[in-house]
């Protein structure tokens, strides 16, 4: 049963990661908050390595941010909340080795590039 439950609660995860990875509904930012809560409910009630999901989580939002296949508000709003799961992080951030990553991905953060998205014709 419990591993039923795991897999399940893991494969729902993953398919909103996709929704939001594919801005397949881009007009409802609620899925990120949701995203963000089922990545904080995995860690804290699931057997699954925390750094790893939080991590996961941070690069979705950053690459999305980063497509410019997808529209733009999109893309603003998946910007504006990666700092979250870095906050995550930085409290997992116990050894050099996890603090040294964490400022990489902070950089990553600071200096992530936004071209404008494509139009129609781009297309």
């Amino acid at each position: 049963m419990f591993v039923e439950t795991h897999t399940s609660l893991l494969d729902r995860w993953y398919r909103l990661g996709t929704r939001i990875r594919c801005a397949l509904e881009p007009d409802e930012p609620r899925l990120l908050e949701l995203y963000l809560f089922e990545t904080r409910y995995l860690v804290a009630w699931e057997p699954l390595p925390a750094w790893q999901l939080f991590e996961k989580c941070f690069q979705l939002l950053l690459d999305t941010a980063a497509d410019v296949a997808l529209p733009w508000h999109w893309r603003g709003l998946c910007l504006d909340h990666a700092y979250r799961p870095l906050c995550d992080l930085r409290r997992l951030a116990g050894d050099a080795e996890r603090r040294q990553r964490l400022q990489q991905l902070s950089r990553r953060l600071a200096s992530q590039p936004m071209a404008p998205s494509l139009t129609y014709h781009d297309l």
